[in-house]
């Protein structure tokens, strides 16, 4: 196949592949550089290109070294029947309201490594996903905020943590347990070794040595400055868009969705994939306030 074209889509983070052919077989050379850009730039966009949810799995487990078959996973109708956030498929996750930024299953100890999203079917006006760098965030914090954070640690549960967000457009997962983890601040990435701001908007609840009001007012710093426009990336769906990346290393949030409004269904995949027996609950959902 063609050489892959590697172009940043910021200063930051992202980075658009070009000359993908889902019909041909990767070359180890080409996986090789889909991985180190994955690693260094913690999001890949691939436009327009045309997949099924086996080649969606595949891709996803080969870009953290992983392939189906040591990723744990038990259910060999994945491919087949595949995982949808969409406001029409019948039991489509987050099917509407408004979701903070955060990374998928930051309440566990063992969060899932990657995500992938692909644009099934979207018509306009489509509600875009916005995307933050946890390590360009914590690389960029300055020296008198990150000497507050150090030894520090956050405690994430399950849920979305409103501090004055409460809108009513929020969307509310509702398990039947409360799950939780704690990590340092400054977290290094399991894979890469890479130092991550490891908070965020949506299910980070406190910093565990602090009280209440300076726990409150030193993680607003820091949400302001991880939210920061220069550190975030709004990706406007198209059908056929991929986009894959670090859940680690990469938060993700979108606006408002509405269940009457246009059609937006994005095949989700996650890697690895946990087995049977270690998936978490699927939650059901209803809106704040």
């Amino acid at each position: 196949m063609a050489q892959l074209e590697v172009k940043d889509l910021t200063p930051a983070f992202g980075a658009e592949i070009l000359g993908l052919d889902p019909q041909a077989e990767l070359a180890e050379q080409a996986c090789r550089q889909l991985r180190t850009a994955l690693d260094e730039r913690g999001l890949l966009l691939f436009r327009g290109v045309d997949i099924d949810g086996e080649f969606q799995a595949h891709l996803a487990g080969m870009l953290i070294g992983k392939d189906r078959s040591s990723a744990g996973d038990e259910d060999p109708d994945a491919a087949t029947n595949p995982f949808f956030v969409s406001n029409k498929e019948p039991g489509g996750g987050a099917p509407y309201g408004r979701l903070l930024f955060h990374s998928d299953m930051m309440w566990s100890d063992d969060p899932c490594q990657l995500l992938s999203l692909y644009a099934v079917q979207v018509d306009p006006p489509v509600v875009p996903t916005m995307f933050a760098s946890t390590t360009n965030g914590w690389n960029t914090l300055p020296d008198a905020l990150r000497a507050r954070v150090e030894g520090l640690h956050a405690l994430h549960v399950t849920g979305q943590q409103t501090r004055g967000d409460d809108d009513g457009e929020l969307l509310q997962p509702i398990r039947e347990q409360i799950q939780s983890s704690t990590k340092p601040i400054g977290n290094p990435h399991p894979r890469t070794g890479r130092t991550m701001l490891y908070v965020c908007q949506m299910m980070t609840q406190e910093i565990v040595e602090l009280p209440n009001d300076e726990s409150e007012g030193l993680l607003e710093e820091l949400f302001a400055h991880l939210y920061n426009p220069d550190n975030l990336w709004q990706h406007e769906w198209r059908n056929g868009d991929l986009v894959a990346w670090d859940n680690l290393a990469v938060q993700h949030a979108r606006s408002d969705v509405q269940i009457d409004g246009p059609v937006r269904t994005l095949r989700k995949v996650i890697a690895p994939r946990p087995s049977l027996a270690d998936r978490p609950e699927t939650p059901r959902f209803s809106k704040v306030g």
